[in-house]
């Protein structure tokens, strides 16, 4: 199973609340990020450095390309 780029940045940040307090953002916007299937540019940079602090890696393609994912745990494979 395939996911889009924001779903997989979003899953790995620990869903909608924990990303839009990650980066001080309301949680609509990152909803609608999640509904987009895209983040904007300019929060990227952002979004990695969340992701260090919590211990999780992001690169850059991460925001361009879609996800394999296991489709009984959603995580990615």
């Amino acid at each position: 199973m395939q996911v889009s780029p924001a779903q997989f940045v979003i899953g790995k940040l620990g869903g909608l609340t924990k990303t839009a307090n990650a980066i001080g953002v309301p949680v609509t916007t990152v909803q609608g990020w999640k509904e987009r299937g895209s983040i904007p540019q300019s929060h990227w940079l952002n979004l990695i450095e969340a992701a260090s602090s919590i211990g999780e890696q992001l690169q850059l393609s991460d925001f361009l390309n879609q996800h394999e994912v296991a489709a009984e745990t959603g995580e990615a494979a």
